[in-house]
């Protein structure tokens, strides 16, 4: 089989199906990148600054795409409402995220369920400890900050006095006896609401922009993944091209072992409706053709020329009608 593996044509079919295998490959590497990039798009529309009530309305709840846009929000913080979250990150560092109820005003006209106006919680930055927690600012505030889903209600038996497990709405309405949004803010910026907002002219947050707090840290909350959609259609794509590049090899493989078959056995493979003699030299099967005036091997090479052979065949004739070509 080997020797067939080496024939030139056999040699030919394997330049194409390496070709066609390469080929294979390279499209199953560009559907997998197209897979993992589709898993780190981002809308660039979300990080633009947009009032709290044009994303989200009292009462209702925070969806998937209502999620991480960055908002504003005017309102004045609540005293001694702030409450410490502990176990967040920041830069690799475990600290506490210093949470603290704004309350907005006008918002009670906007849910006819609300018997006073609604407060959000806001999540003002980040300390490193408990006893660096900055008070809240008075006055009316702006906030400038991520819109996040609340997080769900972890237990705190075992936490200090004036910490939670985490950022649940549901738990701090309990606790500040007030109704909230659902969501919560992630907070970038803080200043005075009577100050111009710190927001670029493409509508970003400033880079400069900060809470207010002597050793409050800006937090860092980027954006999900928005769009997942594709990612697992792009993956079986790369998976069905390796698939086809083997499927190359394959046929190289099967073109060859059916051409070591056939000149191991050429009464499999050809009908021949009449007699056919073994060539002990040559190791195969030939005919005689009365058209052309010549022997033929099965493999339609010539065998013997007409007019060259003087003697009979070098086997017994034999007749075998069950022979078929495939």
């Amino acid at each position: 089989m080997l020797k067939t593996a080496l024939r030139p044509r056999s040699l030919a079919f394997l330049a194409v199906a390496l070709l066609v295998a390469a080929l294979f490959v390279a499209l199953s590497t560009w559907q997998l990148r197209s897979s993992l990039s589709s898993s780190t798009m981002a809308d660039p529309a979300k990080d633009r600054v947009t009032a709290l009530e044009g994303v989200v309305q009292p009462g209702e709840p925070t969806s998937a795409q209502q999620a991480d846009h960055v908002v504003s929000a005017e309102g004045t913080y609540v005293p001694d409402s702030t409450v410490l979250v502990p176990g967040r990150l920041q830069d690799g560092v475990s600290g506490y995220w210093v949470v603290t109820e704004l309350r907005i005003p006008g918002s009670r006209q906007r849910w006819d369920a609300a018997d006073s106006d609604l407060g959000i919680a806001v999540a003002r930055g980040w300390v490193a400890s408990a006893e660096d927690a900055p008070r809240a600012p008075s006055g009316r505030i702006r906030v400038i900050g991520r819109l996040l889903p609340t997080d769900s209600p972890q237990p705190g038996q075992h936490l200090p006095a004036h910490q939670v497990g985490s950022v649940a709405s549901a738990q701090l309405s309990n606790l500040w006896d007030a109704p909230l949004y659902s969501g919560y803010v992630a907070a970038f910026a803080e200043n005075p609401a009577d100050e111009p907002a710190p927001v670029t002219r493409d509508g970003t947050v400033a880079a400069s922009a900060e809470p207010m707090g002597e050793g409050l840290g800006r937090l860092q909350i980027q954006q999900q993944p928005t769009d997942t959609s594709v990612h697992a259609l792009n993956l079986f794509y790369a998976v069905e091209w390796v698939v086809f590049a083997g499927f190359a090899f394959f046929l190289w493989w099967r073109y060859v072992r059916d051409e070591h078959l056939r000149r191991q056995h050429p009464e499999q493979y050809f009908y021949f409706d009449g007699d056919y003699f073994w060539d002990e030299a040559a190791q195969s099967f030939y005919y005689w053709d009365a058209q052309d005036q010549c022997y033929y091997y099965f493999d339609d090479q010539p065998a013997v020329d007409a007019r060259s052979h003087t003697g009979d065949p070098r086997a017994t004739p034999r007749s075998d009608d069950g022979a078929h070509d495939d």
